[in-house]
């Protein structure tokens, strides 16, 4: 079995740098360590194309469906995949920590993205109107203007306990998305940032935006059906607030109580706590 995991590893490098022999070549520790890791934890294809920096010095642009990025791909340029319309589904690794503007916009064809380590940015533009983009999932700290702008197939967002900043359209025109889930850290969401997100039916309320984020959603109240109120302390209903009987609240273990016996949370059709909730823990954090 060991032996096997060596030459699978030799083979995905040969693969990443485009060498048509391995026998006589050195590999470095660190590199055969992220590669099995992308290949073997996080369920890569074996038909996946990775992208090199040789690629890049030559301009190629890529006709292939599934991309991936080697090792030496540390960030995703400006304009780099642009209206690629073969792109179906990008691996983003580990070591990928930034994505600059416009790198995937126009890419209309593209239906997943699947992020494996944390992205310090998603800069501005960067997959405006890839309207294939069905789901999002990433760890990152700040969404950059329109960076997710026009992906009218968009269903969910889900960001990871370090999100800090979403700009002014990052989502705008995300006429079905449903569902946006963020963790506690989050400290600043611009005015536009969730323009024109009319189906919304799920979303998290962070610590910092007790008053704000009912306002920013409530185009879609009277289809709201889960809220989580993620806070470190009980407050009274915001005045913008204005659920249905269908939705369910759920918040801090610690306030439920409170929450339950205020008549005006009441409005909500039940109150439950966070830990029977299936993102977050008692403490209002990520699961």
């Amino acid at each position: 079995m060991k032996k096997n995991t060596i030459l699978y590893a030799c083979t995905t490098l040969c693969l990443l740098f485009g060498m048509s022999s391995c026998n006589n070549q050195s590999k470095s520790p660190k590199q055969e360590k992220i590669l099995v890791e992308k290949s073997e934890a996080t369920a890569v294809p074996d038909d996946i194309f990775f992208y090199t920096s040789k690629h890049r010095k030559d301009k190629y642009v890529p006709t292939e469906e599934k991309m991936g990025f080697g090792s030496n791909i540390l960030d995703i340029g400006v304009e780099e995949f642009k209206d690629n319309k073969n792109l179906r589904e990008v691996w983003v690794g580990p070591q990928v920590e930034h994505i600059a503007n416009y790198a995937f916009a126009g890419c209309s064809s593209l239906e997943a993205v699947h992020f494996q380590g944390e992205v310090k940015v998603i800069n501005d533009e960067s997959f405006q109107g890839c309207t294939s983009l069905k789901n999002l999932r990433v760890d990152v700290y700040t969404i950059g203007l329109n960076a997710f702008k026009g992906c009218t197939s968009l269903e969910s967002a889900r960001f990871g306990e370090h999100i800090w900043w979403i700009r002014e359209g990052a989502f705008s025109g995300c006429q079905k998305l449903r569902s946006v889930l963020m963790g506690i850290t989050m400290k600043k969401i611009e005015d536009g940032a969730f323009d024109g997100c009319t189906s919304l039916e799920e979303f998290s309320v962070p610590n910092d935006f007790k008053n704000r984020m009912f306002g920013i959603v409530a185009a879609s109240a009277s289809k709201w059906k889960k809220v989580y109120l993620l806070s470190t302390e009980y407050y009274p209903m915001p005045k913008n607030c204005t659920p249905n009987k269908g939705c369910t609240l759920y918040v801090p273990d610690a306030f439920l109580a409170q929450y339950q016996a205020d008549a005006d949370w009441a409005q909500f059709g039940s109150i439950e706590p966070l830990s029977k909730s299936k993102y977050f823990t008692a403490e209002g954090f990520w699961k």
